[in-house]
């Protein structure tokens, strides 16, 4: 498996957020935006996600982290996430 076919893969499990593990919720009213995510997937990629992803900065709803970053924009984190 080559890089580009990852990063496809990678591409559909976020767009399709199947079995999703965290909600990152960004922006500001009335402009703000949810992302449903897979914690291990964004933890494994980006030393800041692994940081922000414990139990210091996040809290869990049923089983669901939630991350709230209402300092980023939906469109740059958009740009991120991918």
């Amino acid at each position: 498996m080559d890089n580009e076919s990852l990063i496809k893969d990678f591409s559909k499990l976020l767009e399709s957020s199947q079995d999703y593990d965290t909600k990152i919720i960004v922006g500001e009213e009335p402009n703000i935006k949810e992302f449903k995510a897979h914690s291990i997937i964004l933890s494994t990629r980006s030393t800041y996600f692994k940081t922000a992803l414990s139990s210091r900065w996040v809290k869990k709803e049923n089983g669901t982290i939630i991350f709230n970053k209402p300092n980023i924009s939906p469109t740059v984190f958009e740009i991120l996430i991918k």
